[in-house]
Parts: structure tokens; C-alpha cells; sequence
């Protein structure tokens, strides 16, 4: 008889003391980063230059990427997909973070308008969140038992 909990997919991995709460709302800033991206792409590639167009395509390729990763509804007739949304879910917080960040940061350093500026910004905004997942309550783990032994304060001189 096969084992039924090897089958299950394993969530986020190193992340599970993270709410329900914050796993949906990273998901639905990074998907609406993701529009922004890919629509203020298409207008940073209206541009004169050939820097502006290409940064337009990457912003509308990376947005293409992260709304297979955070919203794979709307790639579902892609069977490979499905794949690298499942390799990405099981990878830890800080690693999506850091695409979403480099990816934010790549087509605004090769067109500095304020459609780019947006549309990198809010990849930006949506891999600092997930960053703030990562970290989660690393201060609550800190138990303070004895001052003195801990660091407490001692005064060296004594002023009598």
C-alpha cells in the first residue's frame, strides 16, 4: 500500500510558520507587480531608444514570468508551467525575494523613465514583502532569562 503523505507537496520550504493571510496577499501583490510590469512595459518600449525598447521587452517577459509563478491559473495549457511554478513553491521565501528584486532592478538600469520606474517599482515593492516574509519573528526567538549573564548593563565605576 502506497504511503499517502509522500505524495503531498511539500509548502514553502523552511517557511511553514508563515499565516495563510500572508502567503495570499504576497501572492496577490506579486500578480498585480506583475500587470504593472508587463503594461508599464509596453510603454517603456515606446521609447526612442534601443535601451527603452529593450528594457520594455524584459519588463514584459519578467511579468510574463512572475505571473506564471504567483498566479499559474493563467498558464494552465502549459504543461511546463507547472513545473517552474512547482520549483519555485517549494524553494524558501528569501530566494523569491531576491529574483523578484534582480528582476526589478535589470530593465530600470537600462531605461530610466517613469513608466519603467513604476513597473519596477512595484516588482520592487513585491519582492521586499516577500523578503519581510522571509525574516518572519527571528526577534521572538530571543529569550532574555538573566540580565547579567545576557549583556545586561553593569556599571565599571562606582560613584558613591
Amino acid at each position: 500500500m502506497p504511503d499517502l503523505e509522500s505524495n503531498q507537496k511539500p509548502e514553502q520550504g523552511g517557511a511553514n510558520d508563515v499565516t495563510w493571510g500572508f502567503k495570499i496577499l504576497g501572492r496577490i501583490i506579486g500578480t498585480l507587480a506583475a500587470a504593472a510590469m508587463i503594461i508599464l512595459g509596453l510603454m517603456t518600449m515606446i521609447g526612442f531608444s534601443g535601451s527603452c525598447l529593450l528594457a520594455g521587452i524584459l519588463m514584459m517577459a519578467f511579468g510574463g514570468l512572475v505571473i506564471m509563478i504567483e498566479a499559474p491559473i493563467f498558464c494552465q495549457y502549459f504543461q511546463w508551467a507547472e513545473m517552474v511554478t512547482q520549483f519555485v513553491d517549494n524553494r524558501p521565501y528569501f530566494l523569491r525575494a531576491g529574483l523578484y528584486l534582480i528582476l526589478s532592478v535589470i530593465p530600470f538600469a537600462l531605461c530610466q523613465s517613469v513608466s519603467s520606474f513604476l513597473g519596477c517599482g512595484a516588482m520592487f515593492v513585491a519582492g521586499t514583502f516577500y523578503g519581510v516574509i522571509a525574516v518572519g519573528k527571528k526577534g521572538e526567538k530571543i529569550s532574555y532569562t538573566d540580565k547579567n549573564s545576557s549583556g545586561g548593563y553593569i556599571p565599571l565605576i562606582d560613584h558613591q
